[in-house]
């Protein structure tokens, strides 16, 4: 037990109280209990971290650091005894109050008194054990449990390997010991090692039900890399000891009224490799990302995926935002009151793992993201961190300030009325209007009018309201102050713990590094050295007692000092030592050379002269650099290799005009390489280069756009919008020149593509009314480029493009194709394009205004990107809905369609598939004319071609199946007869047996189903002849994708359809039970219940374990059961699978029929969707051969006499209704109706009513509508997730994207090689970039 100081007591202290002496000796009690659980070098690594961290030297005047920008710098003031925190509830992992409040405590006590904020590392010891390196701080505390428990399921996931915790617990302190470990750190043992790891409990982690099958799922979109190959096994092993990932928690939101903080924190997971150039080369780099890359998106789709984890995130994410919260209120003097917070944890309840055992494969683990020896064990490394900078704080919004006072009563009321133990404490939460910087949802509501459209960031949210008391940070005359009984003991322990002797530094040395090591360590350069990469503190210090600062500042061979070791494996401890010995810093690197010695001179030379005081000899210096630049293409990297980049940066600084201009020609010409991209970000580019935005010149103005937009290619469009480059760009566009203005607009555009953030900025900051401005210019140039920006500024986010209609794009838009630069017209498309996309409100706009013959024209360009814009546009404008489509496909016009898919683009072949899809839906009439058409044969060869892509692919399979089906599931024997005899079989078994694509696989199974569909010939012949077999199609019905599955079924669903030979094929092939339709019959999305009643009917006589009369009439219960949904999309599909049984198997429409189905179709005959009346005019029609429906829809007909024009005037062409039906009813109208009779109906009045004139003839009255019509809801879907949500349609969407490549015509950028300073000040105005008259 360590010795503590006896407080000397005053004769002031003789005056106090009893009580207050008590609280006194509490006080120093707990403070002493605090101690008591960290060994020796626990606790000198304590005092050191507490002594030299940065936080302890933040008020030091002599301190360069600065303060952490956000909270830190801009909380108001505060003079408030609570602190209330509002942020977003997760319901699936809510957190305990108890929990935060020891949270809270062990922050405060890190953070006031031992300087420290939490983080931890994962380091590898010398038997491949992993230490855990957290703050010493936060040894034995919550906070330490959770940062190893969440950082040890990161790795779990990286490696596919699991321990359980208690098992794990137990094993790290055996494991050696079984292992029979040397003092090398080598295993003697002769048993079974991964045996006897298996024994402890180690295991796959895929048998955890949570992470089943995660690395079954292909994760590589490229089909260039191979990820499993040997050689990229081994480059990735020959790295895998230093490369690390890590998770980095921030804040990004924070919002602040009187007392109340209103925040939302979230997490990155990011990788380091801790290797500088010297041995990692670029392409090397490169390699490890992409396969870092793929194993990222595996841990990132199923991170989330156990509760335990979320809920240790969602406490993470809280101590994110209270690590800067804890540091501004030590700023105002201000501390939590720690007796006012629950109880806290005993202190076997916070027990953290000081280190964790190795992982090891076992023969069958799934991960194959690393590969080890057999029995090889082996370490974890990487960690989790906190940024403790913040965004600036913003004003809370109005719903928050209304409601204050009920916050606050909240927050008071917490535990008033219980104050009694429980096992869990809910934190209370409110609901409030708010804005959540979220991921945008508009597509899942395409029919949001544009009063709604605000609803996608501004809804209500419930938010946890966490509170606390506050203290005064002053010590009290008379009274012990917790942290003053804390500090105190650190102080006395500081004198007596520090420095460490020789037998305690090689004590920690060998329990890090092992025996042999630890004997070299012995030496001050290699044991600084090893002290440093390993980030042991107080090693360090005793170490930099012992010598002087010129032996630390000494390189090592590589040219690296202490700084850069200690800088490479962020240590920022032994960092903040330097500094406060006032160490350099910002030393470079020294590197020997033994060849090209006049290159380095002239590089060192070049460098010097930009660093040097002289204006003429820095302007000398840029100019020589631009020869150098121009002279060769390749010299660009020796001017980076140079070290260059830093000094020209600071060069941006300066107030010389003309030093700055030729500064950034020269940063313009060489930003084109991503390297130079990175060492400008690096060297703190971006913030330089913005700043120049603002000058009067325009030649800086126009140069600075262009580094901005080379930066903005590389991925760093937050940085730039970090800085406010947005806004200070969009100031530029009020200028009338016009290279200008083309650079500006083009950073503008890449800077949003496929960021939400930029989008909403540009809006924001007024920059679409500019933009609109452009497209009325005089210049053809500033057209394009403008509507180019305008295509990215609103793409694939309904909300900007509403706001872009709003400020009045169309016109302007349309206008561009009345002229004659068809370059324009090309760019006006794509904003067309970007705009409509999903957006039936604009569609219709663009519409209305035919702009559809304009795009037509663009089909008959000869340039193949001027047709592939055109087809893509006009398919844009198709929309959603089936109707919509089949118009737009019938003015391109069959010719047109044929000419794409005959063409070699795959954008193009994309549209003319979905256009075929669109015209033969349910239509024989434009199935026969495509066949005569010689429509055929185009789509057929697109199938023989292996190159094409899955998107194009699956299009053009679902047009071969779409011209061979129709209405009801009839087929079309001409159809399936033309695809027959272009030798479409062939290739389609060979896609279905050989293609990759499970997606591909099942698709084909149905259009193969479509075309055989009803004809026995040609099922003989797939049978015979093809050699098709159902166990091709009964394997997919296992698929884990629930879509493949449910689509499988679909298509053994139309092979069986009124086939008792093929039912019985079917079940030869291979057994089917019920279990496998089980899921979606039970299934909470409508469309997936009816789906799977329409197939378990079907396929009734093929399921084997419950009988067939069982089954069809589950599945009759749960069609019918349907047609009560509210949602048009399960109306649909619901009367057009009626339709289909309705001419089935005899008893089924009976079986309809006696469960109300007619009543609940002619109620639906009344909907405002005409696709829901045209499916349910469609069932009825079917259902009028059954005796019994049709004498109740005559009934119907006779009691309402416009529900038969209803009927027949919304029943599909293609279907079938009872001529005798037809005949009855004309016959009944002509002899009189008795409904006809009846004054309600329009017939007389029975008591005669005499006058005259037609003024006073008698009006019908208005029909009465369903009390639902008017509820039906719009609907969004795709074609392959038909039967997904209910909030889909049937109609098919584009799922695909291709690449959007720009043509390098008219929108380039403007990027002169030299800079005239001749010409400064001097620009002419090229276009009138207003609005021409007239």
């Amino acid at each position: 037990m360590l010795r503590l100081p006896k407080k000397v007591l005053t004769r002031l202290d003789q005056i106090q109280d009893d009580e207050t002496y008590l609280e006194n000796l509490a006080v120093q009690r707990n403070a002493s209990a605090f101690f008591e659980k960290y060994d020796r070098s626990e606790v000198q690594e304590l005092l050191t971290t507490a002594l030299v961290s940065w936080l302890s030297t933040k008020e030091d005047v002599r301190s360069q650091l600065d303060i952490p920008c956000g909270i830190m710098t801009q909380m108001n003031n505060f003079a408030f005894s609570t602190a209330i925190l509002l942020t977003p509830v997760d319901s699936d992992a809510l957190l305990d109050y108890r929990e935060v409040h020891q949270i809270i405590r062990e922050l405060a006590v890190g953070i006031y008194c031992l300087n420290q904020i939490p983080s931890i590392s994962l380091e590898a010891n010398y038997d491949q054990s992993s230490s855990c390196h957290l703050p010493p701080a936060y040894y034995d505390t919550r906070i330490g449990q959770i940062l190893i428990d969440i950082d040890y399921m990161l790795k779990a996931l990286w490696h596919g390997i699991y321990m359980p915790k208690e098992k794990r617990a137990r094993f790290s302190e055996l494991w050696r010991t079984i292992m029979d470990i040397d003092p090398d750190g080598k295993p003697q043992t002769s048993k079974d090692i991964f045996a006897e790891f298996n024994a402890a409990g180690l295991v796959d982690i895929t048998k955890d039900p949570d992470f089943d099958g995660i690395y079954d799922e292909d994760m590589n979109e490229d089909p260039t890399y191979n990820p499993n190959s040997s050689e990229e096994k081994a480059v990735f092993m020959k790295y895998a000891e230093n490369i690390m990932l890590k998770l980095t928690f921030s804040t990004i939101q924070v919002q602040q009224y009187e007392n109340v903080f209103i925040f939302e924190t979230a997490y990155w997971l990011t990788n380091a490799i801790k290797y500088n150039q010297d041995y990692l080369d670029i392409c090397t780099y490169q390699r490890l990302q992409q396969r870092l890359y793929l194993q990222k998106k595996i841990i990132q789709k199923h991170f989330e995926k156990k509760k335990e984890i979320r809920g240790g995130l969602g406490y993470l994410k809280l101590i994110c935002f209270l690590i800067p919260f804890l540091l501004s209120l030590k700023k105002k003097m201000k501390v939590p009151y720690l007796s006012s917070l629950l109880q806290p944890f005993s202190d076997d309840k916070v027990k953290t793992e000081r280190e964790l055992p190795p992982f090891i494969y076992g023969q069958d683990f799934k991960c194959q993201n690393f590969y080890y020896k057999e029995n090889q064990y082996f370490h974890m490394h990487g960690g989790i961190e906190f940024d403790i900078s913040t965004p600036s704080i913003e004003n809370a919004l109005e719903d928050f300030k209304n409601n204050l006072e009920k916050i606050r009563d909240c927050a008071a009321n917490t535990f008033a009325e219980d104050s009694g133990y429980k096992e869990y404490y809910s934190i209370p939460v409110m609901e409030f209007y708010g804005r959540r910087k979220i991921a945008s949802t508009e597509e899942k509501s395409q029919g949001t009018s544009k009063l709604e459209k605000h609803l996608f960031f501004f809804l209500f949210h419930s938010y946890y309201v966490i509170c606390f008391e506050l203290e005064a940070f002053y010590q009290q005359l008379y009274k012990t102050q917790w942290w003053g009984a804390i500090n105190e003991i650190v102080n006395s322990l500081r004198v007596k713990r520090l420095p460490l002797t020789d037998a305690q530094l090689h004590d920690q040395f060998k329990k890090k590094f092992g025996f042999k090591k630890a004997m070299k360590c012995k030496s001050i350069p290699y044991g600084l050295k090893s002290a440093v990469e390993r980030g042991l503190s107080a090693i360090f210090h005793t170490f930099s007692r012992k010598t002087s600062s010129s032996t630390i500042n000494v390189s090592d061979e590589a040219g690296f000092a202490i700084f850069h070791h200690a800088a490479l494996y962020n240590r920022v401890p032994i960092i903040c030592q330097l500094c406060n010995a006032n160490f350099n810093v910002n030393q470079r690197r020294f590197i020997m050379f033994s060849q090209d010695s006049s290159k380095v001179d002239m590089k060192k030379e070049r460098t010097e002269m930009l660093q040097c005081e002289s204006y003429k000899q820095r302007m000398m210096a840029v100019m020589s650099l631009e020869v150098i630049c121009l002279a060769n293409e390749r010299y660009w990297k020796c001017i980076l290799d140079a070290g260059t980049i830093p000094a020209l940066i600071n060069l941006l600084k300066c107030p010389k005009i003309k030093l700055q201009c030729k500064t950034v020609g020269l940063l313009s010409n060489i930003s084109t390489h991503n390297s130079v991209v990175h060492a400008l970000v690096e060297s703190g580019g971006i913030p330089a280069v913005i700043n120049l935005l603002a000058s009067d010149e325009p030649e800086l103005h126009s140069r600075c756009a262009v580094i901005l937009y080379d930066i903005a290619q590389c991925e760093n469009k937050d940085v730039v919008a970090k800085y406010n480059g947005i806004p200070a760009l969009i100031n530029l566009l009020t200028l009338n020149i016009e290279n200008v203005l083309v650079n500006v607009m083009n950073c503008i555009r890449v800077l949003c593509i496929k960021n939400e953030i930029n989008q909403r900025a540009v809006r924001d900051h007024n920059g679409i009314q500019h933009l609109i401005r452009f497209l009325s210019s005089d210049s053809d140039v500033l057209k394009a480029v403008s509507s180019a920006t305008i295509a990215e500024v609103g793409r694939d986010n309904k909300e900007i493009q509403n706001a872009i209609i709003m400020e009045g794009a169309i016109n302007p838009l349309v206008a561009l194709f009345k002229g004659t630069q068809l370059s324009v017209q090309v760019k006006g498309a794509e904003a067309v394009e970007s705009l409509a996309s999903f957006n039936p409100l604009i569609q219709k706009a663009f519409l209305e205004r035919k702009l559809t013959k304009y795009l037509l024209k663009l089909l008959k360009a000869f340039q193949i990107d001027v047709k592939e814009q055109g087809a893509m546009t006009l398919w844009a404008l198709a929309g959603q809905s089936l109707k919509q489509q089949k118009h737009m496909a019938e003015q391109i016009g069959y010719n047109f369609i044929i000419s794409m898919l005959l063409s070699s683009s795959a954008k193009m072949q994309y549209v003319g598939g979905e256009a075929v899809i669109a015209l033969s839906k349910d239509s024989r009439l434009h199935q026969n004319q495509i066949c005569e058409g010689n429509g055929i044969a185009p789509l057929v060869r697109l199938l023989k071609i292996s190159r094409l892509t899955e998107g194009t692919l699956l299009s053009v399979i679902r047009a071969v199946g779409s011209m061979c089906i129709g209405v009801a599931h009839t087929s079309n024997p001409v159809s399936q007869q033309f695809i027959v005899e272009e030798d479409a079989l062939p290739v389609l078994i060979q896609l279905l047996r050989n293609h990759p694509s499970p997606n591909i696989k099942v698709e084909v199974a149905f259009s193969l189903a479509c075309i055989v569909l009803r004809n026995e010939v040609l099922q003989n012949e797939l049978l015979d002849n093809e050699g098709f077999k159902y166990s091709d199609v009964l394997h997919l019905l296992h698929s884990t994708d629930k879509d493949i599955c449910l689509r499988a079924g679909y298509a053994l669903s139309l092979f069986a359809f009124n086939n008792r030979f093929q039912q019985y094929l079917i079940l030869e092939s291979g057994i089917m039970t019920i279990s496998i339709f089980e899921p979606f019959l039970e299934s909470a999305v409508e469309t997936e219940r009816a789906m799977a009643a329409f197939q378990i009917i079907v396929l009734s006589k093929v399921i084997v374990d419950v009988d067939h009369i069982t089954l069809t009439a589950r599945g009759v219960t749960i069609l019918v059961d349907s047609l009560y949904s509210v949602q048009p999309a399960t109306l649909v599909l619901t009367g057009n699978l009626i339709a289909s049984l309705a001419h089935s198997r005899a008893g089924i429409p009976e079986a309809f029929t006696s469960l109300g189905t007619i009543q609940r179709l002619c109620y639906h005959l009344h909907s405002v969707r005409e696709e829901v009346r045209t499916a349910c005019s469609c069932a009825l029609g079917y259902l009028t051969y059954n005796a019994n429906a049709f004498r109740i829809l005559l009934k119907e007909c006779r009691n309402k006499p416009n529900q038969f024009l209803r009927l027949t005037n919304n029943i599909n062409r293609d279907a079938s209704i009872n001529p005798a039906f037809l005949k009855e009813f004309q016959m009944q109208q002509t002899v009189g109706l008795p409904s006809l009779s009846l004054e309600k109906n329009g017939g007389p009045s029975i008591i005669p009513v005499f006058k005259k004139g037609k003024e006073h003839r008698r009006k019908a009255k208005p029909k009465i509508q369903p009390r639902d019509s008017l509820t039906l809801i719009p609907p969004v879907t795709n074609f392959m997730g038909l039967f997904k949500t209910t909030e889909n349609t049937d109609v098919p969407v584009n799922l695909f994207s291709f690449s959007s490549a720009l043509s390098s015509d008219i929108i380039n950028i403007s990027r002169p090689r030299i800079v005239c300073l001749n010409q400064l000040g001097k620009h002419v105005q090229k276009a009138n970039s207003e609005p021409s008259e007239g």
